[in-house]
């Protein structure tokens, strides 16, 4: 994908993301990627600096691993939940399924952000940025109380 085709709504970005995975390999390749394609990016390799650097800096989308040690995501998705409940996030992990269904209940309101399984597509993760930093990407609707 160019960042220099005109016609494509990716083609100017001046969105800040920050990318919070634990792994620097992953995180490097992913904020390299970002760039190439336009983006601001932040990087943050723990959830405690993730949470500063929101707290400090202007950030538009937040890129999370789930799985990290220590306080992993689901720490920073609760911050987030309390603190700035419209931030759009997309989540990344590699973590089964399953344990991610049992962790959702722990958090204040139990629903997640788009979640991409490791390894990510890039075109599918660009098409999920531009959704979520349009305002285009489809809610699904809140389950009434008594109905979770």
């Amino acid at each position: 994908m160019e960042s220099g085709d005109e016609d494509t709504p990716t083609a100017k970005r001046y969105w800040r993301i920050l990318v919070c995975d634990d792994s620097p390999i992953e995180r490097l390749a992913l904020a390299h990627f970002l760039r190439r394609n336009g983006f601001k990016v932040d990087e943050s390799a723990d959830s405690e600096s993730a949470i500063q650097l929101l707290q400090l800096r202007p950030v538009d989308l937040l890129i999370l691993d789930l799985q990290m040690p220590g306080k992993d995501g689901f720490h920073v998705l609760a911050y987030l939940q309390k603190n700035r409940p419209g931030l759009p996030v997309i989540l990344l992990s590699g973590m089964p399924i399953n344990e991610i269904q049992d962790r959702i209940h722990l958090l204040p309101t139990r629903e997640l952000p788009p979640l991409l399984i490791k390894p990510v597509d890039p075109a599918q993760l660009l098409e999920l940025i531009d959704l979520e930093l349009s305002g285009e990407r489809p809610q699904m609707p809140r389950p009434q109380r008594g109905q979770e």
